[in-house]
């Protein structure tokens, strides 16, 4: 749990002494901004995500919104033509950006009408 919350101003002020020609200041700033992070209990993998493992999570994500509305018996078969067209583009990793926006509007609402329980 963070101690404090984590104080981004700060934070981009002291990125921007590291570009400093002179050594001490880059040091002195690197020094601060590790005490700034630590202090606020937040982790360098937390402020810089791997972006892979999260595409890996949406991508993820996708599949299993896909398998609930395809499996619902609530979602019409004319839908589930294209959602299962959409889960195939997803298994490839070529699910639009529309596509996922799509996605995550007809798993919302399917939600919000009780044609799907997630837990």
């Amino acid at each position: 749990m963070a101690d404090e919350a984590l104080d981004l101003d700060r934070l981009r002020k002291l990125l921007g002494m590291l570009g400093s020609s002179h050594d001490g200041e880059v040091l002195n700033a690197a020094r601060h901004i590790d005490a700034l992070v630590k202090s606020s209990g937040a982790s360098w993998q937390k402020l810089i995500p791997d972006a892979s493992r999260t595409r890996k999570q949406e991508h993820d994500d996708d599949v299993i919104r896909l398998d609930q509305l395809i499996a619902s018996e609530l979602v019409s078969e004319i839908l589930k033509i294209r959602l299962k067209d959409m889960r195939g583009a997803a298994r490839r990793g070529k699910l639009s950006e529309a596509d996922r926006r799509l996605l995550r509007v007809l798993h919302r609402k399917a939600v919000i009408d009780g044609a799907i329980v997630t837990e």
